[in-house]
């Protein structure tokens, strides 16, 4: 892992996420957000899994916590436009370290509205603290990652159809857009706000089919050391070609 530096304490991230559904003759159906307890939120089109967003970290020596891990309740907001998550993320190699959250979802006419406020519950090291967006790679193996770089030309990356042994890094950098699956029917593209890091991975080195594209308020080899009750704030937008039905299990 790459080492990065990033905001202390509250760091806000807004990524819109626009699916561009063309070239087959599902391309304009509904698609489902399906919001787990847990807070993962899994966007599929029929039978067709696009990708999830979740909220996940890393503990001392890498140690992963995915929101699949999490455990919440999930409630109407006040105003009934969508979902409140409150749940807890405990974090490997803490002595029973977490973060707690709260995650806004709000449905909008061709999306969704995510925000998540996060409170660190004691002194911890954490070596990553980001959202991902969770390709399977049935589906985008083959296809290509268009980053928008600062003061540089866009980097294409490839998602390569076979996993290259030792490899699972493909690209690291700055970005402010990731244009991924371009003119396919299968094309998503993750805007943020400005730029920030932007990390491409092929996962399938720890046996997860799944190709990550990676926003991350901590990456750091050594581990940051956070302090308790420190906040973090980060939120995202998601844009769909076509209307967005917000589900629960």
């Amino acid at each position: 892992m790459t080492k990065s530096s990033t905001a202390t304490a509250t760091m806000a991230i807004a990524i819109a996420l626009s699916w561009a559904c063309t070239g087959k003759s599902w391309g304009q159906d509904a698609i489902t957000a399906r919001l787990h307890p847990s807070g993962v939120i899994e966007l599929s089109r029929g039978a067709v899994v696009l990708g999830r967003v979740e909220l996940n970290a890393h503990g001392p020596n890498w140690q992963h916590a995915p929101q699949t891990e999490g455990k919440g309740t999930v409630d109407d907001l006040a105003d009934k436009s969508g979902k409140r998550v409150s749940g807890v993320l405990v974090i490997p190699n803490t002595e029973d370290g977490a973060i707690e959250y709260i995650e806004n979802v709000k449905t909008l006419a061709q999306g969704l509205q995510i925000e998540y406020d996060l409170t660190v519950s004691k002194i911890m090291k954490l070596n990553g603290l980001q959202v991902s967006v969770n390709l399977p790679v049935e589906q985008y193996a083959g296809k290509e990652v268009l980053v928008s770089q600062p003061r540089q030309d866009p980097k294409l990356v490839g998602l390569p159809e076979k996993q290259q042994e030792g490899r699972f890094q493909l690209w690291s950098g700055q970005g402010s857009k990731a244009e991924i699956a371009k003119d396919t029917d299968l094309a998503i593209t993750a805007e943020l706000r400005a730029s920030t890091d932007v990390m491409v991975q092929d996962l399938r080195q720890w046996d997860n089919p799944i190709f990550e594209v990676r926003f991350p308020a901590i990456m750091e080899g050594g581990g940051r050391e956070v302090t308790a009750g420190a906040k973090f704030h980060l939120d995202l937008t998601i844009t769909c070609a076509s209307s967005v039905k917000l589900v629960t299990p």
